[in-house]
């Protein structure tokens, strides 16, 4: 069986194919006409789009392999009634790491790749009835 480690370092190199991949396909977007395309061209080109579209979801992922821990602490909001962790201050859009709890691992819990948005009040895209106030978390670069 193939261990996690090795995994990673061919996830890590096939992210630079696809971020060359990624930007001839936008070239490419940008330089087509769509509308000139006969129907079985233009099947293929929606292929290529969706495709794309999947593509770029994986290679965001692929991105976090690399990041390591920036700033790790526990949630709380601030004067200006935005949260942050150990004074580095989040805002909506915010990407950052949240600790689950469960029996997913050993931990009794993991880490939740999420980003913070608003809606009246602040909360994890995904699990927006976890309560943040308080919540392990970490930031990655």
């Amino acid at each position: 069986m193939t261990s996690l480690q090795e995994i990673i370092v061919r996830y890590k190199k096939l992210g630079n194919e696809l971020e060359s991949l990624l930007k001839n396909t936008e070239e490419m977007f940008d330089g087509t006409n769509s509308m000139a395309l006969d129907i079985d061209e233009y099947q293929q080109y929606l292929f290529v789009y969706q495709g794309n579209t999947g593509l770029e979801k994986a290679y965001q992922y692929i991105l976090e392999l690399s990041k390591t821990t920036f700033v790790e602490g526990y949630l709380r909001k601030n004067k200006r009634g935005r949260y942050e962790i150990e004074g580095y201050e989040l805002s909506s859009g915010s990407s950052l790491d949240i600790w689950v709890e469960g029996n997913d691992s050993r931990a009794g819990g993991y880490y939740l790749f999420t980003r913070l948005e608003h809606r009246e009040d602040y909360y994890a895209y995904g699990k927006p009835d976890l309560e943040l106030e308080g919540r392990k978390a970490r930031i990655r670069r």
